[in-house]
């Protein structure tokens, strides 16, 4: 059962209450993950009218607010195919329409596909207080341990990068056993993430070029075995996908290439 409930006007506002150790309260987004762990859970903050609702392109990024449902994502014309496909096939609509991207990043676990094609894009996280920005590789491992503050505030990443990614599953229904997702810059850097095990996906490979990306995938995997899936089956896979992954880049730029010299 919530004790307290408090629904600030401002983030600055929302901080203040977040931060009176006096009081255990916990940030609410879209209500999904608090729902389900009421009991633990004696006062949240609820944040609807904080102001972080919006999506905004700065230059070759794009930055939406913590509380940006998924389903604006997917509306918006400035996200890209990918993560819109990511989303559809994460979550249903119901969900789309509740949850948000910082509530989302919080508790999703390594089966999530639109977790893994963001840190493919090497997303940024934003802080509060001290407006703390930390890349979403680095915070994933000490996500269950130490947060760098106490309300995530905005989630940035780059607009240029070609963004594929490849997944198997038991099932269409299903969540995803192994997921591989690949983000490739103009100047070359190549950025591979593999989910599907554990408790976030991983970064396996970011370089200044694609070659060994299979070799990356395999060695990321080694011991990825859970009720899911063996060891032997990830590593096998993974590259597989992950060489994919490159060919369906490349794919992507030599259409584009050919659209231009018509």
């Amino acid at each position: 059962m919530i004790k307290e409930y408090f629904r600030p006007g401002s983030v600055e506002e929302a901080v203040q209450l977040l931060k009176d150790e006096s009081s255990i309260l916990k940030p609410l987004g879209g209500g999904t993950y608090l729902s389900r762990h009421q009991a633990a859970v004696p006062g949240v903050v609820d944040l609807q009218d904080a102001g972080m609702d919006q999506i905004e392109t700065r230059g070759q990024r794009i930055v939406a607010g913590a509380m940006v449902r998924l389903s604006q994502l997917v509306a918006h014309p400035d996200v890209s195919e990918s993560i819109k496909e990511a989303i559809l096939q994460d979550v249903s609509l119901n969900i789309r329409n509740m949850a948000t991207i910082g509530g989302w990043l919080i508790s999703s676990d390594a089966r999530s596909i639109l977790s893994t094609v963001l840190l493919a894009l090497d997303t940024t996280l934003t802080w509060e207080p001290d407006n703390n920005r930390v890349r979403m590789g680095n915070w994933l491992p000490m996500r269950e341990e130490e947060q760098p503050g106490v309300l995530m505030t905005e989630v940035e990443w780059w607009l240029r990068p070609h963004l594929v990614f490849e997944y198997v599953a038991r099932s269409p229904k299903d969540r995803p056993t192994l997921i591989v997702a690949a983000a490739q810059w103009g100047s070359g850097r190549t950025r591979v993430v593999l989910g599907g095990y554990g408790d976030a996906p991983i970064v396996a490979m970011d370089g200044p070029e694609e070659r060994g990306v299979d070799v990356a995938a395999r060695d990321a995997y080694y011991e990825a075995e859970d009720q899911w899936a063996t060891a032997v089956y990830r590593r096998e896979v993974a590259p597989r996908l992950a060489l994919r992954c490159l060919d369906r880049i490349d794919a992507i730029k030599d259409s584009a290439r050919n659209e231009s010299e018509v």
